[in-house]
């Protein structure tokens, strides 16, 4: 069960520059329209049967990707425990040499499927590491083996990767062309994952559908993704706040915040329809950690941030403290699953006290459903927040042009003009 406590974030509990109950407002938004929403009413079958045969051949499942086409899956990965003989591994998500070079000296190619995944089959990132892939395996297997370690996922027929795909002779998965890879964590993309690691792929699904029966109201005091859209509105709009942390209360969300960053900034910062550069600049701490490197800034720096805490209530190991010595006896019969809630709680009012907005999301534990409803929620708040802000929440054009420079400077055939003029910018 997913709840969203924003007492900390509103009037009387934020004395200054806080939005009251009187602010917020009823929108007439239609989900029917969200691309990413079809998603959860998907049939997994295909999905579990391509897990099944990854589980069955291999100890490695390799995701090559980069941005969304991997985040969902870190969150994943990381927040359970695989309850199969298959271990989930990443790369493509940098072009550094030295991090490439030390993944393959340090694993056997033999025991790894490789998911090289770009929605467009563009992506640079992503096709120099399934050429060198290529490469490797030719190098220790041999040339015929290359189809057997290799599947590719992506959306755009005529791209580079999906000809290079059918060039090899390699299993294809067909994404979703009209979902962008950010909203992507409940698609094969993440769902593929979730299967591979031996978890329940339906009830992540199941968790998303709860929330989106919840959303059904315009009223955001009886839709929490709405609500926590509008308090990002109000604040940015009327009270200038014009960050957003996210902070989990666990090292199994670290990633979470991650993805949340790329959420945030891809769908956000953008151009208004009057042609005003919007932007929340969203911002990944971890808990309790980050208690130290900082909520001093958050206290005591400019009041221009929203702070939202993630807390786990159960954990599914209690932790105890033996304290022997009466210099720590304030700790005895203690837990660490005490000491992570208490952090949480104190840092919470702290800032509150100091007007400093801060909501936290509950999440009763971390399962299937719950890690499928978290994703969902935050997809629909941006969604909601980008209608708010006037933007197209679903387009990334700051990110074409460096592309295009990027393609120039390599030296790709369409782009040789653009490469005169940018090789004459730094003579």
């Amino acid at each position: 069960m997913i709840t969203y406590d924003y007492k900390y974030m509103i009037y009387p509990s934020i004395k200054e520059n806080s939005p009251s109950q009187y602010d917020f407002f009823q929108i007439n938004f239609s989900k029917e329209s969200l691309t990413f929403r079809d998603l959860i009413f998907d049939d997994t079958s295909k999905i579990k049967k391509v897990g099944e045969f990854i589980r069955s051949k291999f100890k490695y499942y390799v995701i090559v990707g980069i941005g969304g086409s991997d985040l969902g899956s870190r969150v994943i990965a990381e927040a359970f425990k695989s309850k199969s003989n298959t271990e989930v591994l990443f790369i493509g998500a940098n072009t550094d040499p030295m991090e490439i070079s030390d993944f393959f000296e340090n694993i056997d190619i033999k025991d790894c499927i490789f998911n090289v995944i770009s929605k467009s089959g563009e992506t640079v990132e992503v096709i120099s590491n399934f050429l060198y892939i290529v490469s490797q395996i030719k190098d220790k297997l041999g040339e015929d083996k290359v189809k057997d370690h290799i599947i590719i996922t992506t959306a755009e027929e005529g791209s580079t990767l999906l000809n290079l795909g059918r060039k090899f002779s390699l299993k294809i998965i067909e994404g979703k062309k009209d979902v962008g890879d950010r909203f992507s964590a409940l698609s094969v993309i993440g769902l593929l994952t979730a299967d591979v690691l031996g978890l329940d792929i339906d009830k992540f699904l199941e968790g998303a559908k709860d929330i989106d029966k919840k959303t059904e109201n315009g009223e955001p005091k009886e839709n929490d993704p709405l609500m926590f859209a509008e308090l990002n509105f109000i604040n940015y709009k009327k009270f200038g706040k014009n960050m957003s942390v996210v902070m989990p209360y666990s090292a199994k969300l670290h990633n979470f915040g991650f993805w949340y960053r790329q959420l945030w900034a891809e769908s956000l910062g953008k151009k208004d329809k009057e042609g005003n550069n919007i932007g929340i600049t969203p911002i990944a701490s971890l808990g309790s950690t980050d208690q130290h490197s900082q909520i001093q800034l958050y206290n005591d720096g400019p009041n221009d941030k929203i702070i939202t805490f993630i807390e786990v209530s159960q954990f599914d190991e209690l932790v105890e403290i033996d304290t022997l010595t009466k210099e720590a006896d304030y700790l005895y019969k203690k837990s660490f699953n005490d000491i992570i809630h208490i952090e949480r709680k104190s840092t919470s009012i702290s800032l509150m006290e100091n007007s400093r907005a801060n909501g936290t999301i509950y999440l009763d534990k971390i399962n299937e459903e719950n890690i499928g409803g978290l994703f969902y929620f935050f997809e629909l708040s941006v969604s909601y927040l980008g209608f708010l802000l006037g933007v197209d929440t679903f387009n990334q054009p700051g990110v074409e042009k460096g592309k295009q420079y990027m393609y120039a400077l390599l030296g790709k055939e369409e782009f040789k003009d653009l490469k005169y003029k940018l090789e004459k910018i730094d003579e």
